[in-house]
């Protein structure tokens, strides 16, 4: 039985017009929920770390943004917050494959406290920032032990010099209440960070690991007499 020309033009016409219509629907709809992510985001942060002065940097509409805190310790700390463009329908099939999410991405510089352990903790499934994080060691990366845990069914590459190390990041990552994609401690620039999943817009639960791991691996300048 063939169906005229007519009948089929009319046909894709409506599937193009329904399918239309609902990218259209899902644009506005994702876009206000990445919006009020953000703006959750951003707000539990200032109020976790209530900053003496803070300063953002948009990275794109509805994108995020990357931020600077000065704390009343004299501690600084830099964020990156990143969402992926769930907005867009035929991307967001994308997303769902490739499973990117949301990141956020905090970084502590003490002021009157130093890092004396030098560990790394990475995702094994992100093979981008492993790459990242060997070329930020470079030849550091050759004093470290290197072994590989498995936490809540992920594996994670760890570079570290003690093997205390170890149970500190599988208590860390066994504890976290989000996903985590990477744990640093870097003793020559003093930066201990912390870069996990923010799709739940839980900041407050990576704002709590990064303070637990720097309690770890930091100590307290010693007062000069």
């Amino acid at each position: 039985m063939n169906i005229p020309t007519t009948l089929l033009d009319a046909i894709m016409i409506l599937v193009l017009s329904i399918l239309a219509a609902a990218m259209v629907i899902w644009f506005f709809v994702m876009r206000r929920r990445v919006l009020k992510l953000i703006r959750n985001v951003t707000v539990e942060l200032e109020k976790y770390f209530e900053p003496v002065d803070k300063n953002y940097i948009l990275l794109g509409y509805i994108v995020g943004y990357r931020a600077v805190y000065d704390l009343s310790n004299g501690d600084k700390l830099y964020i990156v917050l990143t969402t992926t463009p769930k907005y867009s329908l035929l991307y967001y099939l994308i997303l769902l494959l490739t499973r990117r999410r949301d990141r956020l991405h905090l970084a502590l510089k003490p002021y009157r406290r130093f890092v004396f352990r030098e560990v790394h903790a990475v995702y094994e499934g992100d093979k981008r920032l492993h790459q990242k994080l060997l070329s930020d060691l470079g030849k550091r990366v050759e004093s470290l032990s290197k072994d590989v845990i498995e936490v809540n069914e992920a594996r994670y590459i760890v570079y570290h010099k003690s093997p205390d190390d170890l149970e500190l990041v599988r208590r860390l990552l066994q504890e976290s209440k989000v996903f985590i994609y990477k744990l640093s401690a870097y003793e020559y620039e003093n930066l201990v960070e912390v870069i996990a999943d923010i799709s739940s817009g839980n900041a407050v639960a990576v704002a709590e690991i990064l303070k637990d791991f720097s309690k770890a691996v930091t100590r307290a300048v010693p007062k000069q007499r």
